[in-house]
């Protein structure tokens, strides 16, 4: 495997096979590769591709890095990179995705060019930003760390395959001035025997280098109640809010989220869609003692309170379209529905806004949604960019932004959801403590989801909730409510344990559930907070089985392994509609010479064996219904 990378120069296309660099090795380990190249372009332009490698994953972070010593400014119109591979032939297996269906496999033999990408606007509104290339003997995964449109291709040449990602769309240019230097996104490169070797490296390297949460924020992981699904902007009020965050905390949450329906008044009948913007406004209706009072009655219940925000979006009926109309993405003159970050004012106002949600009202947790397409971004060119890289100045703008609330209010987290998992790339990711997988959350889905997410996310990072009560939707198979006072505990332990292997949220109206419910809701909590919460936060986590997938589709008895710092492990299965009636699956990651005694949480059964004999012949879940779930703890035993 060698890097490479294509950048357009002013029209004039450069492919690159990096054969010649300078290598450091830096304080903390990583090699520092730079690929140095020169174009002149009535004058010179400094081309870097800088590789920073960990030696010990093998995982490489790669970047473009243009520096224009000429006199005049220069365009450029792509900045792709990747990795050329020697192999006779390609196999590249990426996701599509889209509302309600992220994470959808595919797979493209390479024979000629081929390519995939997004033009929404939102990494993740059409394709996920990640490709596993398989070849005759390796595999190399790939993850754009890039929240707006981009592109993958790969080809073939006479002598090898290439594949390479960046953020060309189409539409995209910058011009870059005399004396300043360009920066691509990176893209993360993993290379192995195969792809489930290639994604852990990625998934370590995540945890290891890019995670938020290496700043010891969740200690035991928290769960998280959210009013969304249960009450959305209809019902809520701030008397539901507080009784559903008392109950929440007496199962054992930590936070409570008030999501969408505190802003704006209802006496024009407009609904939160509309209004978003307009953030100053609390609803006087449904929160007549105001947002600081709500924080504050939550916190002497002892949970943190949480504010939902979709800070960019301007709905098209928000006063803010009228009052600070120069912040507005325009396009043709025609305004995009948010605002812009590439422009300085708008970073200021939107910290405003923060300091009155989180440093006046108290919020601990802030979820940033974003529910609409940018499509190819702002053209104005009144704001601090061009006319052709508006949608990237404005991600680059909104990454400082949050860069800039972390440094102010470093207890605070901040979650990413886009139209639920629309917009979970690296890039992003890297400056939020966590992301959001979806809105549909019904378990088959879900498990799809979190597969999906861990070819190259560590499951730390993962938020998705439980198979939500849903009052007005029908997204969720049409069930507006999966739980009932009659349904079999194992199915219960099912919905909760799917969503356990993350974070987990709640959105159920909690008066309402049944007693036995919540108090089996409250032991799976503090199994979860007990004895998981190293193997989700630190430990290396293993797919056993091929990928599940909704409508009765993949796999149907997905298997999940957690090995923790110790050695220690933990395999979560789930029996799915329609499986068979036992799964054996081989385990990894363990000492082939220690002795482990295993023991199967609900059936009881007890085994020992050897690190080598778990790896080699393995363990079967047998005895299972549909729509159960078992656990394995596997715990070395001490000599």
């Amino acid at each position: 495997m060698n890097y490479t990378y294509i950048l357009s120069l002013d029209g004039f296309e450069l492919t690159n096979e990096c054969t010649y660099h300078t290598r450091e090795v830096l304080e903390n380990g990583i090699e520092r590769l730079v690929y140095p190249r020169f174009h002149n372009s009535d004058g010179v332009v400094a081309i870097n591709h800088i590789v920073e490698r960990d030696p010990e994953l093998g995982v490489s972070c790669c970047r473009l890095e243009v520096e224009n010593t000429t006199g005049h400014a220069v365009r450029i119109s792509r900045a792709d990179v990747g990795v050329s591979m020697e192999t006779t032939r390609m196999d590249l297996r990426y996701f599509s995705s889209d509302w309600g269906s992220e994470y959808a496999p595919r797979r493209q033999e390479i024979n000629g060019e081929f390519s995939f990408g997004v033009i929404s606007g939102r990494s993740c509104k059409g394709f996920i930003p990640f490709a596993l290339c398989e070849g005759d003997s390796s595999a190399t995964a790939m993850t754009l760390a890039w929240s707006g449109n981009w592109t993958c291709t790969a080809f073939r040449r006479p002598e090898d395959y290439c594949c390479v990602m960046g953020l060309t769309d189409g539409a995209f240019y910058t011009d870059l001035p005399a004396g300043e230097t360009f920066r691509a996104p990176a893209v993360y490169v993993s290379s192995a025997a195969d792809g489930e070797t290639a994604s852990l490296a990625l998934r370590r390297y995540f945890r290891r280098h890019i995670s938020l949460l290496n700043d010891g924020r969740f200690s035991p992981l928290p769960l998280e109640y959210n009013t969304w699904w249960a009450y959305e902007d209809k019902l809520i009020t701030e008397d539901i809010f507080q009784e559903n965050a008392e109950i929440a905390k007496s199962l054992g949450c930590s936070y409570a989220m008030m999501d969408a329906g505190w802003f704006g008044d209802e006496t024009d009948g407009i609904g939160w869609y509309e209004k978003r913007g307009d953030w100053d406004r609390v609803n006087p209706e449904r929160f007549p003692s105001g947002m600081k009072a709500m924080c504050g009655k939550a916190k002497a219940a002892e949970i943190l309170p949480g504010i939902w925000c979709e800070i960019e979006a301007v709905g098209k009926d928000a006063l803010l379209n009228k009052t600070h109309g120069k912040l507005l993405a325009k396009r043709e003159g025609r305004s995009l529905g948010y605002v812009c970050f590439g422009c300085r004012e708008t970073r200021e106002w939107a910290m405003e806004v923060m300091n009155r949600i989180v440093g006046e009202y108290g919020a601990k947790w802030v979820k940033f949604d974003f529910n609409l397409d940018p499509g190819m971004g702002c053209d104005r060119t009144d704001h601090d960019h061009g006319a052709g890289d508006g949608l990237m100045a404005h991600y680059l703008g909104y990454y400082a932004f949050l860069e800039e609330l972390r440094a102010k209010y470093p207890d605070l987290v901040i979650e990413n959801c886009s139209s639920g998992g629309l917009r979970g790339d690296i890039g992003m990711i890297s400056h939020c403590h966590l992301t959001f997988l979806s809105d549909p959350d019904q378990t088959d889905f879900h498990l799809q989801l979190y597969w999906g997410a861990l070819s190259f996310l560590h499951q730390s990072a993962l938020l998705h909730f439980t198979w939500s009560e849903v009052t007005f939707c029908d997204h969720n198979s049409g069930i507006h409510n999966p739980i009932s006072e009659d349904m079999p505990r194992h199915k219960f332990d099912y919905i909760m344990r799917a969503a356990m292997m993350g974070i987990p949220g709640f959105s159920y109206k909690l008066p309402e559930m049944p007693a036995w419910c919540l108090e089996r809701m409250k032991e799976l909590g503090a199994y979860y907070t007990a004895h998981s919460s190293d193997f989700i936060l630190n430990g290396d986590a293993y797919r056993l089985t091929p990928q599940p997938l909704t409508h009765g589709r993949g796999e149907r008895f997905p298997v999940f392994e957690f090995v923790s710092r110790t050695g220690d492990a933990q395999v979560h299965a789930f029996r799915l509609s329609g499986a068979p009636e036992n799964r054996a699956v081989c385990l990894k990651g363990l000492d082939p010479e220690a002795r482990y005694r295993v023991n199967f949480l609900d059936s009881g059964r007890q085994l020992q064996m050897s690190g080598r004999e778990l790896m080699d012949a393995g363990i079967s879940f047998d005895g299972l219904p549909e729509e159960a779930s078992e656990i394995a703890e596997i715990n070395k035993i001490a000599e």
